[in-house]
């Protein structure tokens, strides 16, 4: 936007302000309006700005999450860890009780077979004793009865 020096000194003369005055009032708002135009925000300038701006916050804003992000690494790094160890720990607790039941089971059939043992121990001094008696029954009744049929 220019500004017409000799068109407004011309304007104020026909308005009847005295020439002297007329130019160096024309002469002032030159030189206020070029102020002025100098200080003006072009569009271009206006990009510039508010890209400078956005770029900083952009840049904030990454060292903040970047910030946050490594907050949160390590407090998933941490949870991670207790989750491991509670993990272990019952891991552990399982094994000892798996190996307690084992040994327990394993006492159980020890005692289960010595008790089998004992009564088949037992059920085959009956066994050998009915054969036994079953034999004698055998002599007695039997090799009577057959040297009469065979005499």
């Amino acid at each position: 936007m220019a500004f017409d020096t000799l068109r407004y000194a011309r304007r104020l003369r026909e308005a009847g302000v005295p020439e002297p005055q007329a130019d160096a009032q024309a002469e002032l708002m030159a030189e206020a309006f070029g102020f002025y135009a100098d200080n003006l925000l072009t569009r271009d300038h206006f990009t510039e700005v508010l890209n400078a701006r956005f770029a900083e916050q952009d840049a904030k804003i990454e060292r903040r999450l970047g910030s946050m992000d490594s907050k949160f690494e390590q407090r998933i790094t941490a949870l991670e860890s207790k989750l491991e160890q509670r993990i272990t720990a019952l891991d552990s607790k399982v094994e000892q009780s798996t190996t307690a039941l084992e040994s327990k089971i394993e006492q159980s059939i020890t005692a289960l077979d010595s008790r089998f043992e004992q009564r088949f121990g037992r059920q085959d001094t009956v066994n050998r004793l009915h054969t036994w008696m079953l034999g004698m029954i055998t002599l007695v009744l039997v090799v009577p009865q057959l040297q009469t049929w065979l005499a």
